[in-house]
């Protein structure tokens, strides 16, 4: 077994498993029911991990993964016009007035 992705966020875990196994990899995702034990271990041990089972698929499912994976600091962080508080860059509008992030 060889890990080829980790992620706090689970979805996104299984999000690139579905990738993999709809592509013919086999895959098993450790840590996927870690979170409850969160407190008593480090967090840093208890990551979802995406993992093949075959080491000859791994150079295919890190391919895979990058193609399919979305830049998630794609968008820079920007301060609302309206009531200037600064967002993230994930962000389209801001959560305390609702400005839009286009909206000048």
């Amino acid at each position: 077994m060889i890990k080829v992705y980790e992620n706090f966020d689970i979805t996104r875990v299984g999000a690139m498993q579905s990738i993999l196994e709809s592509n013919g990899i086999p895959t098993y995702i450790k840590n996927y029911y870690s979170s409850g034990a969160l407190g008593e271990i480090p967090f840093v041990e208890i990551c979802p991990q995406l993992f093949v089972l075959e080491d000859r698929d791994e150079a295919r499912a890190k391919q895979l993964l990058q193609v399919d994976l979305p830049d998630e600091n794609q968008a820079s962080d920007w301060v609302c016009p309206e009531c200037g508080i600064e967002m993230e860059g994930q962000f389209q509008s801001c959560w305390k007035c609702g400005m839009h992030r286009d909206d000048e």
